[in-house]
């Protein structure tokens, strides 16, 4: 009995400790990443300029740059093509460009899907300009003080939300709407 009752912590702390070492070996499996000779041939030759450091890469950035492998394989020639310039522009950016460019996307991305099809929508309409009109627009803008730009900024999304709840109403309240807005001018 008493060998028993000696052997019972002993064989607790053993299967906590087996315990422990099976949740570590786990984590250990799954931080190893990919090894060079595991991947497709294909993703082998899209990612041909890694392959010296890849072994030396932390997991996470080689499973990003596997799914960026496997997605370049899905673009067409001409999709290829435009990320190449992408890519090449990219590299040729200071850091504060590149820095810029990341808070613009993440500004991007944190807006709501109207007013990022709104923001597509007036880059299609300043593409069609014509060169000259482009160029006066930008400098008329990078020539407005920072509290102008702001102001206009304010306008545009005000002008937009107005919009948007417009369209959100019934035929009946947008010809009291409408109504209103013509009694107002009339004034």
């Amino acid at each position: 009995m008493k060998m028993q009752r000696k052997n019972k912590p002993l064989a607790v702390a053993a299967g906590f400790f087996l315990l422990l070492l099976s949740l570590t070996g786990t984590g250990w499996a799954q931080e190893a990443g990919v090894a060079w000779d595991q991947l497709s041939p294909q993703e082998q030759k899209v990612l041909k300029p890694f392959a010296n450091k890849w072994d030396r890469m932390p997991p996470n950035k080689q499973a990003r740059l596997k799914k960026g492998a496997n997605r370049w394989d899905q673009l067409s020639p001409q999709q290829r093509r435009n990320m190449q310039q992408r890519m090449k522009t990219w590299k040729q950016m200071t850091p504060e460009q590149r820095q810029q460019v990341r808070r613009k996307f993440n500004r991007f991305s944190k807006m709501s899907p109207e007013e990022r099809q709104q923001l597509r929508r007036s880059r299609r309409w300043f593409n069609n300009l014509p060169p000259e009109k482009k160029q006066r627009l930008q400098k008329r803008w990078q020539n407005l003080p920072p509290e102008k730009r702001k102001q206009f900024l304010q306008r545009k999304h005000q002008r937009h939300q107005r919009r948007k709840q417009f369209r959100s109403m019934t035929p009946q309240q947008r010809d009291q709407f409408r109504n209103r807005m013509q009694d107002r001018r009339q004034r």
